[in-house]
């Protein structure tokens, strides 16, 4: 066996094994921008987690309590999805996380399709995840790193 040929068999076997172990994918990141806020709640989006497939792109939501104890990881994420040329939306799951950022609830929903009405959360998640609209910063990594910039009893 020529040496060029050992390497690219020894370059597969290294390229296999750490796929296997799930070091040679990249890591799923996060960039949560803060689109709205009501008296109590942030709306938040995970614009590095859109999905497009076939005619469908996905989203998802956080909601997360502008007041609470310290450390308190509650919040709730939807995902949404997008029919972007026909401007429809739907949710078809929710999950609600406890105060240590477990989840506690999985909430499926199987509604029809909907119209994504300007001015509406569903609105703007449809701007943020079919026109690029992006919120200004700062963005967040982690929904933890919000909760924590928010600071105590906020």
């Amino acid at each position: 066996m020529a040496f060029e040929e050992l390497g690219k068999v020894i370059m597969k076997a290294i390229l296999t094994g750490l796929t296997i172990l799930g070091l040679a994918t990249p890591a799923a990141a996060e960039s949560w921008h803060a689109f709205s806020r009501s008296a109590n709640s942030a709306y938040m989006a995970d614009v590095d987690a859109i999905v497009v497939e076939g005619d469908i792109t996905r989203i998802t939501l956080a909601i997360v309590p502008l007041r609470g104890d310290a450390g308190d990881l509650s919040h709730t994420t939807d995902t949404y999805e997008f029919r972007c040329g026909a401007n429809q939306w739907r949710s078809p799951l929710s999950i609600e996380f406890g105060a240590d950022g477990t989840e506690v609830g999985r909430y499926p929903d199987e509604s029809d399709w909907l119209t994504a009405r300007n001015g509406t959360i569903p609105g703007i998640l449809k701007e943020i995840a079919c026109d690029g609209v992006r919120a200004t910063p700062p963005h967040w990594p982690t929904i933890n790193a919000f909760v924590e910039a928010r600071g105590p009893g906020a």
